[in-house]
């Protein structure tokens, strides 16, 4: 009976173990009037075994997707995503300049420091939801 009892544990917990780990989670602050923004993370797989990033949501927002910027032509330009991989074992940092989750049509203003979730989905189906800080963009221009 102990068995059973640890086994049906076992498969309880299961769902809970997360393929992908989330960390330094914010989005940009913007001015009221602004409609999107933007979010930053990084995304760590501990896992064995390669993880695909084939989506984000958000239910604060009316469109969610995953952009990079790249360069066409000696401009930079944002491309929507299809998908992220993260090596088995690697670290992708989603951060401004580079990939992140671009959030279309924000349902209400968003606060400082108040935290809002957000879902990525991986190509396996699994989900990995997480919460991320709302911060003013970094004050690191310098004004002459």
């Amino acid at each position: 009976m102990i068995r059973i009892s640890l086994f049906l544990l076992a498969l309880v917990g299961l769902p809970a173990l997360a393929s992908v780990e989330i960390t330094h989670a914010s989005i940009r602050l913007l001015p009221p009037t602004v409609p999107n923004t933007s979010a930053y993370l990084t995304v760590s797989n501990p896992s064995q075994q390669d993880q695909v990033i084939v989506a984000a949501k958000a239910d604060f927002a009316q469109k969610t997707e995953i952009h990079n910027h790249i360069l066409v032509n000696d401009m930079m330009r944002m491309q929507q995503q299809a998908e992220v991989l993260v090596k088995a074992g690697e670290t992708v940092k989603f951060a401004p300049g580079g990939l992140h989750i671009m959030l279309f049509g924000l349902k209400h203003p968003l606060v400082e420091n108040q935290r809002q979730p957000i879902t990525l989905i991986l190509q396996d189906g699994s989900t990995q939801t997480f919460d991320a800080i709302i911060q003013r963009p970094s004050a690191h221009h310098h004004h002459h």
